[in-house]
């Protein structure tokens, strides 16, 4: 049994839900353990976090008037240290998709949820809420702002070059366009001068993007939306996405899901133990509940986009993407707010490059 804490010590948990009997089954479960809220629809919801200090919001997704996403996305531009999960008896692709891409939550929980998987979960994100910072937008110097949404023409295609033997790690001298970078139009940054602009090197760690994918339609469209502001590496197998990795540092990897599931699954899982500053945005042409809801509890994944993929809501998605990893690397304690559910891996496929992703964690700190 679960000791009784002083009332001021106990983590604040607010359930909704439109059924009663889940309301009071809560109750019954977490009473002890929480300074418990509860709340049969998400105006009373979003009026409890607005008066209250809430470290956990636990909705369900099918409601009236207001679903679980729009309550949870409302609370998390309330409340950006409630850690949110959302539980739902029918996990509908435009919720799942919803909790990403909106709600940003940190565990999709369907149910019948097995009690000790839940109190688990609850747990867990409650203990972050109280010992991770609340995340904030950082202010970042002029090196550091990469703005890609504005009105300027992209550049015209440039082709990606084959894939070679590894390279060696370029210089300050080295031109852009080397080392397969698919972009190689530098167009004007505000706040950044011409002699900045025209060497990649001087940019900000993590001004880059990493794309792996055999589709040359999502290569065209990540490099459309950059506009050769910040460099674009191709990715064609997980021995090469840990090599750019390695020797370059981008902040931000966009996976194509469409093709062999287990092995970007897994390595999605991995990237994100043992490289938890790297954000991902994940593309398919194609969406399955099940493999969504495991790249949101495994893999934390920051986006979902459906293919074809459109350059500007692609450039929407970086942007934040790589707002989000630069706040990553200035709070490191906002990485616990991003914890994933421990991976299997079978078939040893990340076995062969997990020593190197273990030991590239140090390279982003540095």
């Amino acid at each position: 049994m679960v000791p009784q804490m002083h009332e001021a010590q106990r983590p604040r948990l607010l359930f909704v839900d439109d059924e009663q009997r889940v309301l009071n089954s809560m109750r019954i479960m977490f009473h002890r353990q929480f300074e418990l809220y509860l709340a049969s629809h998400g105006a009373a919801a979003l009026d409890i976090v607005k008066d209250q200090d809430i470290d956990v919001i636990v909705a369900d997704h099918r409601m009236p008037k207001m679903t679980g996403v729009e309550v949870l996305s409302q609370v998390r531009a309330l409340s950006p240290r409630t850690v949110r999960i959302l539980l739902t008896g029918y996990a509908d692709l435009d919720s799942v998709e919803g909790s990403i891409n909106d709600s940003e939550v940190f565990r999709f929980l369907t149910k019948p949820c097995a009690p000790r998987q839940l109190r688990e979960t609850i747990e867990l994100a409650a203990k972050i809420a109280r010992e991770a910072a609340a995340p904030a937008r950082p202010e970042l110097g002029a090196q550091e702002t990469i703005e890609l949404l504005e009105s300027t023409p992209a550049p015209p295609r440039a082709q990606p070059e084959p894939q070679q033997a590894r390279p060696a790690a370029p210089n300050a001298g080295d031109k852009p366009g080397q080392d397969n970078l698919s972009s190689t139009a530098r167009l004007r940054v505000p706040g950044l001068s011409a002699e900045t602009q025209q060497t990649p090197k001087r940019l900000a760690s993590g001004a880059g993007v990493i794309v792996f994918s055999s589709d040359d339609d999502v290569l065209d469209a990540v490099q459309k939306a950059v506009r050769g502001l910040i460099p674009v590496y191709h990715a064609s197998n997980i021995v090469h996405v840990v090599r750019k990795l390695d020797e370059h540092r981008p902040g931000v990897l966009v996976t194509d899901i469409s093709g062999d599931k287990e092995t970007i699954q897994t390595m999605t899982a991995r990237l994100k133990q043992h490289v938890p500053e790297l954000v991902t945005i994940a593309v398919s042409e194609h969406r399955d509940v099940h493999d969504m809801v495991w790249l949101i509890n495994h893999g934390q994944i920051f986006r979902f986009l459906r293919k074809p993929l459109s350059p500007g809501r692609c450039a929407v998605s970086l942007q934040a993407a790589l707002q989000h990893h630069r706040m990553l690397l200035k709070n490191p304690d906002l990485i616990r707010r991003h914890e994933v559910d421990e991976a299997e891996d079978p078939a040893g496929l990340m076995d062969g490059v997990l020593a190197r992703i273990k030991s590239m964690r140090r390279l982003w700190t540095s």
